[in-house]
């Protein structure tokens, strides 16, 4: 197996560090590990007719387009340390978990098969691989969401998910205790502040979108939504993305705050249950966060951002002065069920009450209880 680093340059726009290197079929499939579809979330594995003539051209031997990888940003500083040692370059490129595939992922699916079903690729037959480097936050939020879309037709929520596959660590590092998994299949959560990382990506598209609705069934509204945050500058996506980490640390404590208290059933000051459902695991779902980002973000853009605060400051006073249902659940249950004998899309349902609900509550700065902003909702 070989591997060899040919050449850097910079992009000029960004100045993005990129690597070129060549790399034997199998040492490719070492760096990228087997698991390296587990990462690609929304890019599902394709069945295209042309895919058959694609494997049969690269058991005799063709040449393919180059593969796009990203360095993880975790690891991205040391590796530019090494920029001029190529053979540091060489020996920290070539290993495994060091990157992601950005472009490129269904030709490993197809390399991965052949080795699996016993094919020896040729002596001498090799990859090329474009790795990115970006150390700067704000250049990586901006070359992955902005820049990438005008070479690639990627959908916005495809953007976010390349750069959040990137920013996983990072994320992990700013907000302590907090766990993402990065499984495809959804289980339920067993500990508080543990999200999948399509819930974070989600709530990240919902809050520079401001839209609870990502994946509108009306293409030319979700193209209007997506061109509004395309159309972002550098400076504007790297405070959006403060103003989300921000967010997001206040929802982990939220979560935090909420998970001991809600239990499957609970006894109200007259001694009745009140049956609060799955309510531990609420903040956990995507929904839940999706709606709760699209309405902190459309408060932000009006600037007020004081009254979102001052909501979740009346919040957090009310769970630590030992109310038994401060999040509303049981009356929000009640008005979900009636309004889903109306309507049959009950994602829409949810997604659209809480989004409404949590509005409701950020316009009276908290003052009006969860409880009773549900059926306010619900007009």
């Amino acid at each position: 197996m070989s591997f060899e680093v040919i050449g850097t340059t910079t992009d000029l726009k960004s100045g993005t560090h990129v690597i070129y290197c060549q790399a034997s079929l199998d040492k490719y499939l070492d760096i990228v590990g087997e698991d390296f579809g587990e990462f690609s979330l929304q890019r599902k594995r394709e069945s295209h007719k042309a895919y058959k003539r694609l494997r049969e051209d690269i058991v005799g031997g063709a040449l393919l387009p180059s593969i796009t990888l990203s360095v993880k940003h975790h690891l991205v500083e040391d590796i530019i340390g090494h920029i001029n040692n190529k053979s540091a370059l060489t020996d920290l490129l070539s290993r495994d978990d060091v990157v992601d595939i950005l472009d490129g992922l269904q030709r490993t699916y197809i390399i991965s098969d052949l080795k699996r079903n016993g094919v020896v690729f040729k002596e001498g037959q090799k990859l090329l691989l474009e790795y990115w480097l970006e150390p700067d936050l704000s250049k990586l939020i901006y070359r992955m969401i902005v820049l990438n879309s005008g070479q690639k037709a990627m959908s916005m929520r495809h953007q976010i998910e390349l750069l959040f596959l990137s920013l996983q660590e990072t994320i992990s590092s700013r907000l302590e205790g907090i766990e993402i998994i990065k499984e495809k299949d959804s289980k339920r959560r067993t500990q508080v502040k543990k999200y999948h990382l399509s819930s974070i990506v989600a709530s990240y598209n919902a809050f520079i979108t401001a839209s609870h609705e990502t994946d509108k069934e009306n293409l030319v509204a979700q193209k209007l939504i997506d061109d509004g945050a395309f159309d972002s500058s550098e400076d504007e996506l790297t405070a959006q993305f403060e103003d989300y980490m921000y967010y997001l640390g206040v929802f982990i404590k939220l979560d935090e705050m909420c998970w001991g208290l809600y239990t499957t059933n609970q006894i109200d000051e007259n001694g009745e249950e009140i049956d609060l459902g799955d309510s531990q695991n609420w903040l956990g779902s995507e929904n839940v966060i999706v709606s709760i980002f699209s309405a902190i973000a459309q408060f932000l853009k009006t600037e007020k951002k004081d009254r979102v605060d001052k909501a979740f400051d009346k919040l957090f006073n009310v769970i630590e002065a030992g109310e038994l249902d401060p999040l509303g659940l049981n009356v929000f249950n009640q008005v979900k069920i009636g309004l889903i004998y109306k309507k049959a899309n009950m994602g829409f349902v949810t997604r659209k009450l809480i989004h409404t609900g949590f509005k409701e509550y950020f316009r009276d700065c908290g003052d009006t209880s969860l409880a009773a902003c549900w059926p306010q909702a619900a007009e």
